[in-house]
């Protein structure tokens, strides 16, 4: 299997190098702000540079993580994100078409407007910020260009990381260094090992599956409920997590409350459960300090 990883240096995008490589595949990887080694840089913007590569390399199946995904920029800055989500994602769509390359696109529990969570791939998505509205439109585009793909929503993923942006990453950091973090309570979500993702990811290529999968852990929860099972499990303090409501926050972008997703169609498929939350946070702690190395 010959597999190209648009995205590699972040959190879903490395750890899906390494299960890559686990199974001996021949890799490529590619990078935009966050240098790794033996990654190339690629900006998805540059729809020559893009199909310049996917040609040259011609991989089998193209995995792509990258996303702008910081929600509230988004909302603030939409057409520079569409430029970079939407556009960028429909150069790496038409290049993976030009080659046979099976396309697998990383979406969101954001694609859907939170009022009536947990949420199956047969639902109707109905987006409520400008982030769920980029996620939803290359969804829509990647089913018009191609007949292989696969869109994996994924939602609340955590994990090892180099840059240690995730929530339970800066959870822990912030806990540990004694300071006081709002957490809310009415957002309502499914957590997700990345680890778990990036291989549920492998086995559904390896399984030539095709379509819409949701990717996710077997519980669901709110942000307040996960912070302290995650102080709880890495044996600090909950008591200067605050729960707060979504409204107390005045984000930007508006959040989908009662989301989360149902991952049934995955394990039928894959005959393979992911973790649940405390399997995965003993599993994070277990392995955090061997991860942070650079790929």
């Amino acid at each position: 299997m010959k597999v190209l990883i648009i995205g590699a240096s972040g959190l879903v995008g490395s750890h899906l190098l390494r299960s890559a490589q686990r199974r001996n595949w021949e890799v490529m990887g590619t990078y935009h702000n966050f240098p790794q080694p033996g990654l190339i840089p690629l900006r998805l913007t540059d729809a020559v540079g893009v199909r310049q590569l996917i040609r040259e390399y011609e991989p089998d199946t193209i995995f792509l993580p990258a996303f702008r995904s910081h929600v509230d920029y988004c909302e603030q800055h939409p057409e520079e994100t569409y430029q970079v989500n939407v556009a960028g994602s429909v150069n790496v769509a038409i290049a993976s078409g030009e080659v046979g390359a099976k396309l697998v696109f990383y979406s969101s529990d954001y694609v859907f407007n939170g009022r009536n969570g947990p949420y199956r791939e047969t639902d109707k998505p109905d987006p409520i910020c400008v982030y769920g509205r980029q996620k939803l439109a290359v969804e829509e585009k990647i089913g018009r260009l191609l007949a292989d793909f696969l869109i994996l929503r994924i939602t609340v993923v955590y994990g090892n990381e180099a840059q240690g942006k995730n929530f339970v990453s800066r959870l822990v950091t912030t806990l540990a260094e004694g300071q006081v973090l709002k957490v809310p309570q009415d957002q309502i979500g499914s957590p997700t090992l990345v680890d778990d993702i990036a291989e549920a990811s492998c086995r559904l290529v390896a399984a030539n599956a095709n379509g819409i999968f949701h990717v996710v852990g077997p519980e669901r929860m709110s942000r307040y409920q996960f912070a302290l099972e995650v102080a709880k499990v890495f044996g600090l303090s909950g008591e200067k997590i605050l729960p707060v409501t979504t409204a107390e926050l005045a984000q930007a972008a508006l959040r989908p409350l009662e989301a989360g997703m149902i991952g049934d169609k995955l394990v039928q498929t894959l005959n393979w459960n992911l973790r649940g939350v405390a399997a995965g946070l003993a599993y994070l702690k277990q392995t955090r300090a061997g991860e942070y190395v650079s790929i």
